[in-house]
């Protein structure tokens, strides 16, 4: 996390369901924040019976695939956080950005 301006605090948050469609987001925030790609690795994702939406729970040697979104303010967190249902729990956790591979010509 970076300090923002006005005492703010600004958060990097992963998102898997969703949260991982644009026009989602933006509904919430009033803005697309800048994101990555990302994998999550020692979770699983499971589809929730009678949900539109799917939960992670700690599965050893599984990854979840997602995106990581840059620049989350704290009331766009309180957002995020208010969109989610009531199991929701939201923790910290450490991410693998994906890198887009380019061909680069030597010579």
């Amino acid at each position: 996390m970076a300090a923002a301006a006005a005492g703010n605090q600004v958060h990097n948050v992963f998102v898997y369901g969703s949260l991982l469609a644009d026009d989602v987001v933006r509904a919430l925030s009033s803005r697309i924040p800048q994101s990555s790609p990302a994998i999550l690795n020692g979770y699983h994702r499971f589809s929730i019976k009678g949900r539109v939406y799917p939960a992670i729970l700690p599965v050893e040697s599984k990854k979840v695939s997602g995106k990581v979104l840059h620049g989350i303010t704290d009331p766009e967190l309180y957002i995020l956080d208010e969109f989610e249902d009531v199991e929701y729990e939201r923790v910290t956790v450490d991410v693998s950005l994906m890198v887009a591979a380019i061909g680069i010509g030597l010579g």
